[in-house]
Order: C-alpha cells, then structure tokens, then sequence
C-alpha cells in the first residue's frame, strides 16, 4: 500500500469532514439501522437485476446482506480515523479480489446517495438539519469511494510491478512524468 492514509486525511481536511460530521452521522445510525434492511434488499435486487453483479453474488446473497449491513452501521458508527481506512481499504481490496469492476463501484455509491438522500428527505422534517445531515452523508460516502478507488489504483500498480518486473517506485516515477 502507498500512503494512501496521507491521502484519505487531506482528502478529509480538503472537503472539511470534521466532528460535526461524525457527529451527524452518529445521529443518523438509527435512522439507518431501522431503514438498512429495506436499503440493502432494494440495493441486491438492483445488483441481481444485472448480468454481470449476478453472477458475482449468485448464491453468496444472503452472507452479502449481511455483510452490507455492517459496512452501513460502520458508516454511521462516528469514527472515520485510521481504523476506518484500514477497514474501507480491506473492503476495496475485497472487491478487487472477487472482480467487481470499478465502475460499479461509482454506480453502487450513487445508487447508495440516492437511496440515502431519500430516507433523509422522508425522515428529517428541519429543513437546515435535514441539508447538514446530506452534506455529512455525501462526505462519508465520498470518502468511502475514494478509499476503494485508491485501493483498486494501487492494485493496478502491484499488478504491474509483478508484471514487468519494475519497481514500484520506478512505475509510480514514469506515472508521474505522464509516461
């Protein structure tokens, strides 16, 4: 792994995640503890609606439910340090392993935004407590597809190394230099 952590804690100084966030998103743990059900069977049955995700979670759905409903308290849990990188960095990680390509990533998030955005608006009647709670949970989520992205980025770079034989420091130099 390069030092994607140095990465996630500007990316995080950078879009001003900060206690109030975590805070937020602490507030919000029970709104998705209750909702997270519903929100993961709608979230597999869009994954199982399309070839290519079906045949990833063919007959592992149920483990997988499971697992989602973790990785949704673990959002809301209100500690986004080291940790929290860590376990996000093993999730994309996870994901590169079983061959979920990256772009599916983009269209879990947005899905995953877009079904967030909705339980807030249904759930949140304060208008100004409803916008801040969005802002801390487009963040989170922001975050948590950066740090997949960054991991399948440093896949790619370990797969190369392996494949050419070059050292990383040499393939992340010609990276640099556009070629």
């Amino acid at each position: 792994m390069t030092d994607s952590s140095a990465v996630y804690a500007a990316i995080r100084q950078f879009i001003a995640f900060d206690d109030d966030d975590a805070a937020r998103l602490r507030g919000l743990a029970p709104l998705f503890a209750v909702h997270g059900p519903a929100l993961t069977d709608r979230f597999y049955t869009k994954l199982a609606a399309e070839p290519e995700q079906a045949a990833l979670i063919a007959g592992r759905v149920e483990a997988l439910k499971q697992t989602h409903l973790r990785w949704l308290a673990e959002l809301f849990a209100g500690d986004y340090g080291e940790r929290y990188f860590a376990e996000r960095w093993r999730i994309g990680l996870a994901h590169v392993r079983v061959g979920v390509r990256p772009w599916w990533v983009e269209a879990v998030t947005s899905f995953l935004r877009s079904e967030g955005l909705a339980l807030l608006e249904a759930h949140i009647d304060d208008p100004a407590a409803r916008v801040a709670a969005a802002r801390s949970l487009l963040k989170i989520l922001d975050l948590d597809l950066m740090i997949i992205n960054l991991a399948y980025a440093d896949d790619r770079v370990d797969r190369l190394c392996r494949f050419t034989g070059m050292s990383r420091k040499l393939i992340e130099r010609c990276i640099a230099q556009g070629g």
